[in-house]
């Protein structure tokens, strides 16, 4: 009977702070944020994921993107943004870090004074995107003088590279360095 109790409870607990839906089919999302993808409507994306309502959804199309105003005045807009897409893998085998080094030579190509600052791989369980392991890196890079952090999960999945990516000007990381675990811990791939 303790045992039983116990996990009901945290059955309840589980539900409490993930997305799920209703006995109508409704999509609940948890207090403070907002779903988007296939599950909010958009059919020409095959994933769903939440944000913090503080955030716009700026594109919703076959690609998602959503903006928020690091700046604190009103003088003028300074935003982060989040952006995920797939597109279809030339070899269907790739996996997301061969995938990252021929990306990760574009990048130094488009980016004054690229640094690679972090590397983390999802392997495990508990780390993957919905059920599919995935590598993060970090990386900044100058354009027109502005310096830019990007953040950057990548993963392959059937033939499909997906990823998510964070871009903010340096000096604003701090106000939105949480989004992209957000992003990332309610994503979920149609099935």
């Amino acid at each position: 009977m303790k045992k039983t109790l116990i996990l009901v409870l945290t059955l309840i607990m589980v539900f409490a702070f993930c997305a799920c839906s209703d006995s109508n089919g409704e999509i609940i999302v948890s207090p403070g944020l907002k779903l988007a993808g296939n599950q909010a409507g958009n059919q020409a994306v095959e994933y769903s994921f939440t944000y913090p309502e503080e955030w716009s959804l700026i594109r919703n199309d076959g690609v998602i993107e959503i903006q928020f105003d690091c700046n604190e005045s009103n003088m003028y807009a300074q935003y982060a943004t989040v952006s995920v897409l797939s597109f279809s893998l030339q070899d269907p085998t790739t996996a997301a870090k061969p995938y990252w080094t021929e990306h990760e030579k574009q990048l130094q190509t488009i980016y004054k004074d690229y640094k690679l600052l972090d590397t983390k791989e999802y392997t495990e369980e508990k780390d993957l995107l919905d059920d599919v392991p995935a590598l993060k890196v970090k990386y900044s890079g100058k354009i027109n003088e502005t310096t830019y952090l990007n953040e950057q999960i990548i993963a392959c999945r059937e033939g499909q590279v997906y990823l998510i990516t964070l871009v903010v000007p340096e000096e604003s990381y701090t106000k939105v360095e949480t989004v992209m675990d957000t992003v990332k811990s309610e994503f979920t791939f149609v099935k």
